[in-house]
């Protein structure tokens, strides 16, 4: 959890902090457990809003949200960060989210149609986000704002932002990949790439033209 931007992290970090010692100084919490029970709480909440308790499943959203920052928490500050880990957390965190967002159709106060543009557009995200490391983090979040907005506004502004953080981490990913490019000469760091610079310098750093090392520069500075 915001590993795509490290301040809110640490912020994160700081504030939980109390929680994530006593997880797993005293408990014995590993993030692995801390994700499962972040999932378990969202699930309970979806289940919540779906009969109709927005309420309770609100608060049971919010538990499980603040699980989730205690399992990045106590990767983070004990060294307990892994690929499978990230993924695990990335999984649960998007299937969260759909069983909450569709409790959301199921109640009557989105439509269906509306609750699954939205997943596709984090979903969309969601495959960029760990290339790009930009993510507007507008998901599960904007949903506490239906106390004050309507449903049916919120699920479009997750839409519109989860979309458009796809198409600047797209945008972002395309720019490193061009300065990479002008970086290599226009070419892909290859080993094919790498060994035909080689060649055409003639191994030694000498330029080759038409097959023999051009010795010019050589005989203009003898």
């Amino acid at each position: 959890m915001f590993d795509f931007a490290p301040g809110i992290g640490r912020f994160s970090d700081r504030v939980l902090g109390p929680l994530i010692r006593v997880g797993h100084e005293r408990l014995g919490l590993e993030p692995r457990g801390a994700s499962w029970s972040a999932f378990v709480a969202s699930v309970v909440a979806a289940a919540l809003i779906a009969t109709g308790r927005l309420y309770a499943g609100l608060a049971f959203m919010a538990l499980g949200q603040v699980l989730d920052g205690v399992d990045g928490g106590i990767a983070r500050r004990y060294g307990l960060q892994s690929d499978a880990g990230r993924r695990l957390d990335e999984a649960l965190d998007r299937t969260s989210e759909a069983a909450i967002f569709l409790a959301f159709a199921v109640t009557g106060l989105v439509s269906l149609k509306l609750v699954l543009l939205a997943l596709i557009a984090i979903f969309l995200l969601s495959t960029v986000s760990h290339r790009s490391r930009f993510d507007p983090g507008f998901k599960r979040f904007a949903l506490y704002f239906g106390v004050l907005l309507p449903y049916p506004l919120l699920f479009t502004v997750i839409f519109i932002a989860n979309l458009a953080g796809f198409v600047v981490g797209m945008l972002i990913i395309d720019c490193r990949f061009q300065v990479r490019m002008d970086e290599l000469g226009g070419d892909l760091d290859t080993v094919a790439s790498r060994a035909a610079a080689l060649e055409r310098r003639g191994g030694d750093g000498t330029l080759e033209i038409g097959g023999a090392p051009d010795r010019s520069r050589e005989r203009s500075r003898a």
